[in-house]
């Protein structure tokens, strides 16, 4: 990884300065580490789930890719390569709260920004939440362009975080009428709302019309109110729905150990209520990728699985079958 961004950023700077201090960058993750695959995995750092490892049956077991739990009498966390009598250890589902979960250590992600020419200085460092839906509005803020009209756009304008200006912020309650705020771009930040969705719900009672997909947990500035808790999507253990929700501030408790009284925080519940409702009634639910199971509507890689994206036979001379009747087929 180390080596391809390195040749990258060889080939800006190659190209001259013109090109290398005109061209954002942006290196970051798409999730965080693969919890079961404990040695290969990387590090979950300070964002534990503890509170998660502390609730979920110790029974259950998460094992590495493609293995399945396999327990004996004294060796819970066997885990079977299938076919085979390769055997490893997994890792307790209380403990995977990396990939494939909405736990911190999978959402919260480090990022780097270099962009030279757009006045992003070298250096800085910042722990503001962020997310990549707001790199388009921001990147258009700062070249002073505006976003289309009748685009609707999930992020908001980060500009001051990129340009190392923000104002380090704090956890709070939703700013009241008459509160005061250092500026309009603070009270945004600490008010906005990020939503965590997950689908394959096999409990709990799921509102009409999301059926499979949920919000399972949501942020509004460091406050993280959770819906439903479970590990990594793949493993046995089952969702739990909690109301009123779990309440951490991941500002203070990273780990998300210590969940807050809800009835302190009675306000920031029914602003989050408020906020995920208006989330919901904004999606156009009329997808089929969304409404049903069917393979043939899923967006994949895997050749094996008959999914949409298999390689199609083209016929560049005109004498078989076209793209069409290939996919049809």
């Amino acid at each position: 990884m180390d080596w391809i961004l390195g040749g990258v950023m060889d080939a800006l700077d190659e190209a001259g300065s013109e090109v290398s201090d005109d061209t954002l960058v942006i290196f970051t993750s798409d999730n965080g580490p693969w919890t079961a695959e404990q040695s290969c995995a990387g590090s979950k750092g300070p964002f534990k789930g503890t509170w998660l490892k502390e609730h979920v049956s110790d029974d259950c077991t998460a094992c590495p890719s493609e293995y399945k739990p396999s327990p004996l009498p004294g060796q819970k966390r066997r885990c079977i390569y299938p076919g085979t009598n390769y055997e490893v250890m997994g890792v307790s589902c209380g403990e995977d709260t990396g990939l494939g979960s909405a736990w911190e250590a999978n959402v919260r992600m480090p990022a780097i920004v270099r962009w030279k020419g757009g006045g992003v200085p070298e250096g800085k460092t910042s722990s503001e939440m962020v997310s990549t839906l707001d790199v388009l509005p921001t990147v258009l803020s700062m070249i002073g362009k505006d976003i289309p009209i009748g685009s609707e756009v999930d992020g908001i304008d980060v500009t001051d975080v990129f340009l190392g200006q923000a104002q380090s912020s704090s956890s709070s309650l939703p700013l009241r009428e008459g509160e005061d705020s250092q500026n309009e771009t603070n009270r945004r930040r600490s008010e906005r709302a990020i939503f965590f969705w997950r689908d394959g719900f096999k409990t709990g009672p799921l509102p009409a019309p999301f059926g499979r997909f949920d919000v399972v947990a949501m942020k509004i500035g460091w406050y993280k109110l959770w819906f439903w808790t479970k590990s990594s999507h793949y493993n046995a253990d089952e969702e739990v729905y909690h109301d009123p929700p779990l309440i951490f501030d991941v500002l203070n408790d990273p780990a998300e150990a210590y969940p807050l009284d809800p009835d302190k925080h009675d306000d920031l519940i029914r602003h989050a209520l408020h906020l995920m409702s208006e989330h919901k009634a904004s999606i156009e639910w009329s997808a089929p990728l969304t409404l049903a199971r069917d393979p043939k509507y899923l967006p994949c890689v895997n050749v094996e699985s008959g999914c949409r994206t298999r390689p199609l036979p083209l016929d560049l001379d005109g004498g078989g079958d076209s793209i069409d009747q290939a996919e049809e087929r």
